[in-house]
């Protein structure tokens, strides 16, 4: 048995090992099936390519998928494709489950950070009919041992009235003891002081006999291009870094900097990588994702702690990561979403929440989640989180969009998924504006002057003179912002984006 004995060492779960293929026939048509992982890695492939396959050939089966965060287009887009999604529960992360979702063919129910596996466990959404995990073996007792995310998995593997384990064997046995599984209770979380104090186990606690199969897999990531040097970033990070500074000086931060959250993706990265080149050192970061620039600080010697609940790396990273995986652990954590996501988490740390968005508006709402307020785009996920309870609540984005024929910055945004009430600093390629102790009209003068492009601050400023005339505590022209965005046009007029 070799390496597979060493992975599975609960000696009747060894009888439970089966193909992709046999896995898929577990399914049936209507269940509610939950998963754990990211776009890149963490998540179960095998089983869900089996799925896809069976909906293919045969038909008859819609599930329902649960995950608080986007997956893999192995899982959403061949589902998708098969006509094998009725209803997503959650985020998205694949492009063609998107269209469908947007097409009206299949449902979507956004997720909102750790408060989506609290809700299932409510019974909101009913009972889960099936938990397909990722892990990189079992424990002698059943337990199963997590591969590279943690995520929502323990809230899935209770709830669940059945479990499929998928082994990935590409995945080193080395990363057992990285993770922290701890559920939350009707306790205080005893997080206090060192915040790599473990106060879990490094397993998902299972009853066996909910396991009805055992998948072993070695398919391996997804590619990803390396992302290329970009100047939008490169500012939204120094705006970032005066900003510091300024609080600093004004004796309202202290060096090291508090613990940083900052969203996913290559714009994201970009102002990481700016902010970590800086004279800052001893980062700790509290982050849903531990993402390739955080891996590139803690090479640098220039990281304490790192919290999250999932690895987001890209091969070449992963490739380090793995070199170097006693070093890691050392300095890294991974715990679930209810307790990296927890809002008494996250205000006792005093973490400072960066999260990107579509659209600002000039009261200092944000959009992150809807592209001209219909169509959407991912969710709003950990964000909700972060921007409810961080010390600074900060969004970050480009002034303009479609190559710069739409303002970013307009009068009332499209789809509102943070309100003014969230938002504490917007920052955009042309500065940060900072909103705490400012009323709305001088909210929205300092988001014209600060955030806007110049190319719109007349039309902005003229429609904000206008509303400032009616009366009310918010300017805002109803009749004129709710469903327009501004364009540059030769009459400098406002027209309703296409």
């Amino acid at each position: 048995m070799g390496d597979i004995g060493e992975r599975i060492r609960h000696r009747v779960s060894l009888g439970k090992i089966m193909t992709a293929e046999e896995a898929a026939l577990l399914f049936r048509d209507g269940m509610l099936v939950a998963t754990s992982g990211n776009p890149l890695m963490g998540y179960p492939k095998a089983t869900f390519l089996a799925l896809s396959e069976r909906i293919k050939k045969q038909g008859g089966i819609r599930i329902d998928l649960l995950c608080a965060g986007p997956l893999g287009s192995e899982v959403e887009d061949l589902l998708a494709d098969a006509g094998g999604i009725r209803t997503r529960i959650g985020a998205i992360g694949g492009e063609r489950l998107r269209a469908a979702i947007n097409r009206g063919e299949v449902k979507f129910i956004e997720g909102k950070g750790a408060q989506l596996p609290l809700q299932v466990k409510r019974g909101w959404y009913g009972p889960v009919d099936m938990a397909v995990i990722e892990a990189i073996g079992l424990t002698r007792e059943g337990h199963i041992i997590p591969s590279t995310a943690v995520y929502d998995s323990p809230e899935w593997i209770d709830a669940a009235s059945q479990v499929i384990v998928e082994i990935n064997l590409n995945r080193p046995m080395a990363l057992e003891g990285l993770h922290d599984v701890y559920q939350k209770g009707g306790d205080p979380i005893p997080i206090v002081g060192n915040p790599l104090k473990r106060i879990g186990v490094p397993y998902f606690q299972v009853n066996p006999e909910k396991i009805k199969g055992v998948v072993l897999s070695d398919r391996g990531d997804k590619p990803s291009g390396e992302p290329k040097p970009d100047r939008m970033g490169v500012l939204l990070g120094q705006h970032l870094l005066d900003f510091f500074k300024k609080e600093i000086a004004a004796g309202r931060l202290s060096e090291p900097l508090p613990p940083i959250e900052l969203g996913v993706g290559d714009l994201a990265g970009h102002v990481m990588r700016k902010i970590g080149a800086s004279d800052f050192t001893h980062f700790r970061f509290h982050l849903p994702a531990i993402t390739d620039p955080v891996l590139e600080l803690v090479e640098a010697g220039k990281v304490d702690w790192v919290s999250g609940m999932a690895l987001r790396l890209s091969p070449e990273a992963w490739g380090r990561f793995q070199a170097n995986l006693d070093r890691y652990k050392q300095c890294m954590v991974l715990r679930p979403v209810t307790i990296c996501n927890s809002p008494e988490i996250i205000q006792r740390l005093g973490v400072i929440g960066i999260n990107g968005c579509l659209e600002m508006d000039l009261q200092g709402q944000v959009n992150s989640s809807h592209v001209l307020g219909a169509k959407i785009l991912t969710g709003i996920a950990g964000s909700y989180d972060f921007s409810r309870n961080g010390l600074y609540s900060i969004f970050i984005g480009p002034s303009t969009a479609k190559g710069g024929k739409i303002s970013a910055i307009v009068p009332m945004v499209s789809h509102v998924d943070h309100t003014e009430h969230d938002v504490d600093i917007l920052v955009t390629e042309q500065g940060l504006a900072d909103l705490r102790g400012l009323d709305p009209r001088e909210r929205a003068r300092e988001i014209i002057r600060q955030c806007a492009h110049p190319d719109y601050r007349e039309m902005l400023s003229d429609y904000l003179a206008r509303a400032e005339k009616e009366p009310g505590h918010i300017p805002v022209l109803p009749k004129e912002s709710g469903s327009f965005h501004l364009r540059l046009t030769r009459s400098g007029s406002m027209k309703k984006s296409e």
